[in-house]
């Protein structure tokens, strides 16, 4: 059997939502979790007075809550925070925290647009599009031209958050600002797939052709959209889909249509 350990305090009846973490949290075990599997992404100001406060109305935990709150009084580096989150809590050993402890001192103390970057790619990787687009926006005005592979890398995940809310003329800027920074194949992949996306199909052709250099690479996107639209056609999805459809309108159709305007609607509040 594995080990166990007791909660620290109670289940809030309502969640704490942590904005740079993008995630609720019921409890100050949830609080920890979040500490321990982010330590790079962490700031002083996510351990706010409305968090404290929540921690001792909702979740009952009144010492973490008071040593939080000396902290913010006292404006003590992060490091005193994590400890006064950690210290709190049973399942984290010595050595874990110390490790992570080790990571938030290291960041707190590194180079504040790569933490910014750090902060941006997460953002995209949590599926929250607009923060990570106003992340890599104000890292565009902030770095400098000289520095052409970390600027490209900034344009790149731009162009990947934005092509992934189908705003393609944009993430084609995006991706072909990357590449003309910083020649790298994926960039310019990105940038002829935007491209495809954006245009009807004679239109890019007229586009692409003259772009012989990369013509391995647009080879290779098509190859690719051969493969996505046979798995597209093989997939449940589309059955589901042709089969509603068939039906006219329906009962059955209107409220497959209802269940699926609410599942995107719930994507895009998650994404913005």
């Amino acid at each position: 059997m594995g080990s166990m350990y007791h909660c620290t305090g109670r289940k809030g009846n309502r969640p704490f939502y942590l904005n740079k973490i993008c995630v609720r949290i019921y409890s100050a075990d949830e609080l920890a979790y979040c500490v321990c599997e982010n330590p790079e992404l962490l700031e002083t100001d996510i351990f706010t007075t409305e968090l404290v406060s929540w921690l001792e109305d909702e979740c009952g935990v009144r010492e973490m809550a008071q040593e939080l709150s000396r902290c913010i009084a006292r404006g003590v580096p992060l490091t005193r925070y994590v400890e006064a989150v950690l210290n709190n809590v049973a399942y984290v050993s010595v050595r874990e925290k110390k490790a992570i402890l080790d990571i938030v001192r290291q960041g707190s103390g590194g180079n504040v647009i790569r933490r910014r970057k750090t902060h941006a790619d997460f953002y995209l990787r949590k599926e929250r599009y607009a923060h990570a687009i106003r992340e890599y926006d104000a890292l565009i005005e902030q770095v400098d031209d000289s520095e052409r592979e970390f600027l490209g890398g900034v344009y790149y995940n731009r162009g990947i958050a934005l092509a992934r809310q189908f705003l393609f003329a944009q993430a084609e800027e995006s991706f072909r600002n990357a590449y003309l920074l910083d020649s790298k194949k994926e960039y310019f992949y990105g940038y002829a797939a935007a491209m495809r996306m954006r245009l009807p199909e004679r239109e890019y052709i007229q586009q692409i052709s003259s772009m012989l250099d990369m013509s391995d690479d647009t080879l290779k996107l098509e190859e690719d959209m051969k493969v996505f639209e046979a798995e597209w056609k093989e997939s449940d999805e589309r059955a589901e889909f042709e089969n509603v459809m068939s039906a006219g309108d329906t009962v059955e159709f209107r409220e497959w249509l209802g269940r699926k305007i609410s599942e995107y609607k719930e994507d895009y509040r998650r994404y913005v």
